[in-house]
This record gives C-alpha cells, structure tokens and sequence, in this order.
C-alpha cells in the first residue's frame, strides 16, 4: 500500500499474445520516470514480459479469457471462447472490487481488459478498435455494440494511433461518441526510433513469434521447416516460455524465448528483414525499427486481415497468408518492397501522453466515472 498523497496506478494488460503488454511498456516506464508507483496486473505471456521488462515487480495474476484460434472461422473461435471472456470479464470486475479494498490506488490505466475499471476513480481504457470488418455484417454490429458499451463505463480512452490521414488503423479506431473523451497518442512501442547502417547488420531474418495458441505452435513449426533450408544468419524470438514443440528442436539458428525490449531492439536493428504476426503492436514496433517485414495474420483473426489488405503499400512490408507461407520469396524479393517508406515516430510519444495525462489527473481534470 502507498501513503500519503503519493497517487498510484494499477496498470492492467490484456493477454492476447504479448502486443499488449508490448505497447503498455512505454507508457509504464514514463509513469515510473515521473515518480508514479505502478501495480502490475495480467497474466500469461503478458505477465511474463512484464516481469521481464521489470524484474522484481509483482504482477497480479488476473483471470485469463482463454481464447483459442483453432478454427479459420474467428465467429466459431469467439463463440467457443464466448463464455469464457464474459466469465473473464465478470471475474475482472470481482477482482478490482476487492483489490480496492486492499490497496490504496487513485487510477486504473486498462489495456482492453474491459473488466478492469471502477466507478469510484479514474478509469482509462486503451484500445484501438471500435469496429469490425468480418464478413457477417450482424456480427459485426453485435461486437461493435459490445466494445462501445463497455468502453463507454470508463472515464477516458486512449487510442494508441495517429488520427485523421496518417492513422495506421483507419477507421476500426472511429470513436463516434462525445463521452468519454478520446486521446490519440500515436504509436507506441518498446523499441527505440533507430536507423542502423547496413553495415552494422548481422542478421539475415529475424522472426518475432506472438499470439494465442496453437497458432503461435504452428507458425513456429511453419518458419521452422523453412529456416533450415534459407542459407544465413537467423533468430527466432518464440514469445514463449513453454517448452518448444519437438518438431522444433536442434534448430540451426539461434532462438530465444523470451526478451527484455534492450535486447530485443538490439538483434531487430541487426537484422535485414523481420517476420511477424500482422497483429496492431507489431505494426507500431515496425514503424519504430523501420526494418523490412513479411507479416502473416493469425488465421481467423479479422483484425489481421483487415490491417493486411489496409496497410498494404503504405510501408515496407509484405504480407502472407499462413497456409501459403514462403520465407524464401520474400527474402529473394525484399529489394522490390523493402523501399516502401512510412511515417515513422518522433518516439517522445509516450512521454507527451503521460506529461498530459498528469496534469489532467492532479488538476482534477479527470473525475471518477
């Protein structure tokens, strides 16, 4: 517990691979830049980046939505998941009740956790998608109906995305609504804003793996397979700490598991092309890095898709299909994308969201909901 009039945050991060707990890294580091005391709440994968990026920091285990991408179908995938996200969701809202009750907090900051909030003090909820874009217009509506309600029961929202014509996402971040009011912070990322020479290059392709499972499993054994035969240097961040499936093993490339962002910026800014998920927070770390990369949505996965057919020549990537996966053309063909150029970030980003959100917050610019 903290005392006195020290204000303290409890910073919740969704589980849904480690995007979440990725993009909320930079906004903790300028809360502890500025003296605020941080609680950690998440679990799984994201927990466990969190745990890495600061060691010794106690993160609260939250109840995880369990959500599988076994089908191709994300209707079926969230309908067999159903119950658990609104169970998730039910026990998130137990949990900050009695958590409360425990501690002495003055804000909640919520990556898409939409449980996590309280009536009682200021509530922010980050996320970055309002709309859907499947192809059954009814479901759509009904998850758009969804995500609007819940993220209206919190005191402000914060959209980690530039508006107007340079945005990233379009219009899946359209907040249509006057209250609660929206902040565009722009992208957000772990990584530095780096330019490395070439000749500080050491590494052919690095692949970043994340996501839920088993699609984060196959994709690893997809990339795999193809490695082994593409001549070079490689690296393989699993995004997990799970034991690697036995189809992976002896590989002839480096692997790691898991990456404090130092470590992680490091290897990315020695690489000559990147393969990842195509999932929002791989976005934004891109425009950081820079580097060139083949993104391949999670099968079923809407927003993937979406943001492959939207981003499609607007940076230097190239996108695949998962079940029509070929490292090796990508690689061969990098000089006929790779020069696409995006807008890349000031990376001061963060601290500019958080200077603001501070002097929000001690001026009682932010009330309770």
């Amino acid at each position: 517990m903290h005392s006195g009039k020290q204000k303290s945050v409890l910073f919740a991060t969704l589980n849904w691979g480690m995007g979440h707990a990725s993009r909320s890294v930079p906004l903790i580091r300028e809360l502890h830049k500025k003296g605020v005391p941080v609680i950690f709440a998440s679990d799984g994968v994201a927990a466990e980046l969190l745990r890495a990026e600061f060691p010794g920091q106690e993160v609260y285990e939250l109840p995880s939505y369990n959500v599988r991408y076994e089908k191709r179908n994300i209707y079926v995938n969230v309908l067999r998941s159903l119950w658990n996200i609104l169970s998730a969701i039910w026990s998130e809202n137990l949990w900050i009740r009695s958590f409360l009750k425990k501690h002495h907090i003055q804000a909640i900051i919520s990556d898409n956790r939409y449980g996590i909030r309280h009536s009682s003090i200021p509530s922010i909820l980050i996320t970055h998608q309002f709309r859907f874009y499947g192809p059954c217009k009814w479901a759509n509506k009904i998850g758009e109906w969804s995500v609007q309600w819940w993220a209206r029961k919190y005191t402000e929202i914060w959209v980690p995305d530039w508006s107007g014509t340079h945005s990233l996402t379009g219009d899946m971040a359209n907040w249509k609504f006057i209250r609660p009011p929206v902040y565009y912070l722009g992208p957000l990322s772990r990584f530095n804003v780096v330019s490395v020479p070439s000749s500080d290059k050491k590494i052919d392709i690095i692949a970043i793996l994340s996501g839920p499972e088993p699609q984060r499993t196959q994709l690893e054994i997809d990339i795999h397979n193809q490695l082994e035969n593409i001549p070079g240097n490689h690296v393989v961040i699993r995004g997990t700490n799970e034991h690697p499936h036995p189809d992976v093993d002896n590989p002839s490339y480096i692997r790691f598991d898991l990456l404090a962002a130092e470590e992680l910026n490091r290897l990315v800014g020695q690489s000559y092309m990147q393969i990842s998920r195509s999932g929002y927070s791989t976005v934004m770390d891109l425009t950081y890095s820079g580097i060139p990369a083949l993104m391949i949505p999670t099968p079923g996965q809407i927003e993937q898709e979406f943001l492959m057919v939207y981003l499609k020549d607007r940076g230097p990537w190239v996108f695949q299909m998962q079940d029509k996966l070929d490292i090796m053309a990508a690689w061969q063909t990098r000089d006929q994308w790779s020069n696409t150029k995006t807008i890349r970030p000031s990376g001061n980003e963060a601290n500019i969201a958080i200077t603001s959100f501070l002097k929000r917050w001690t001026t009682g610019q932010i009330r309770s909901i």
